[in-house]
């Protein structure tokens, strides 16, 4: 099996809906499972309408919790609290502010009452579902909450579960946005990285540090310059930077807002011959066909 992950050095490149397109034409001629590693954005079983999904709660960090008969509202355990999670209500009893709560533990350990203790919640949730274009996992990480590159880890593992259990020739990963934890998480153990880059300043920056956190894990990188009619100017930095780095640019699609509103349409387009579709809807079955072909899977659609 082999595992592809789209990803970008930013939100609002369209990974997401180049994703789920790629989902649809890779599952014409392979078995693909998808996995959407990003927790704190989850869109991609919104785009393939995923339904009889199963979820399991995702246990967090410990955050400290007390128990107000057993405090002596001393006031030790405020004092030490460098996040100002503890605050006195009027009436002197200690409330305890979840969301600031970072799990240090230290007013646990100078409560002399033993009122206060750490306890793990759930901070959120990974699940598994049947999608338009296949099998899926994916999470979703509660506000506030931390440990999202964890979060990844499990909502990945449950991807591989579900291509095991099929024997499935693809685990196609829609990445989170940024180099972060959650991104690491994403890559890890990856075949193919296709950055999604936009003609921009900003465009040329996000794609240089994902390049590098690629080349760390001895990962393979290919570019899709998406929306790339919007600035000559900015579409030439990143053919330049791909150029310089040894980077393929296996795509350029053009800013096609036709291309963007498929998810809505359940993906009526499926059934379209790349000579008939759209030019935008044309560049992404290239796109596909050259994915494939880096990762040797059939890629015909």
């Amino acid at each position: 099996m082999k595992s592809v992950v789209i990803a970008s050095g930013k939100g609002g490149t369209g990974k997401t809906t180049l994703t789920a397109l790629f989902a649809h034409l890779a599952a014409k001629s392979c078995c693909t499972v998808l996995v959407d590693a990003d927790v704190e954005g989850s869109n991609l079983p919104i785009a393939l309408g995923v339904e009889e999904a199963s979820c399991e709660d995702f246990k967090g960090g410990a955050k400290a919790t007390v128990d107000t008969e057993s405090c002596k509202a001393c006031g030790a355990c405020q004092t030490v609290c460098r996040f100002g999670a503890i605050l006195r209500d009027e009436a002197g009893v200690y409330v305890f502010d979840q969301l600031s709560c970072e799990g240090c533990g230290a007013c646990a350990r100078v409560c002399k009452a033993g009122a206060i203790k750490m306890e793990t919640g759930a901070a959120g949730s990974m699940c598994a579902g049947t999608s338009s274009a296949g099998r899926m996992s994916f999470g979703s990480l509660l506000p506030g909450e931390d440990l999202s590159g964890k979060l990844v880890t499990e909502v990945r593992r449950l991807g591989l579960k579900e291509a095991d259990d099929c024997d499935a020739d693809l685990l196609l990963i829609d990445g989170p946005p940024g180099v972060g934890c959650p991104a690491i998480a994403a890559l890890a153990d990856t075949d193919l990285l296709v950055a999604i880059a936009e003609p921009t300043v900003s465009g040329v920056h996000d794609l240089a540090r994902l390049a590098e956190l690629a080349y760390r894990f001895d990962l393979g990188v290919a570019v899709i310059l998406n929306k790339a009619d919007l600035s000559a100017e900015g579409a030439d930095w990143i053919r330049e930077f791909c150029a310089e780095r040894g980077l393929p640019l296996i795509a350029e699609i053009p800013y096609a807002p036709d291309i963007a509103a498929l998810p809505t349409m359940r993906f009526g387009w499926r059934d379209y011959e790349p000579g008939t579709a759209s030019p935008g809807m044309a560049a992404v079955v290239s796109a596909w066909r050259a994915v494939g072909g880096l990762i040797g899977v059939d890629s015909r659609a």
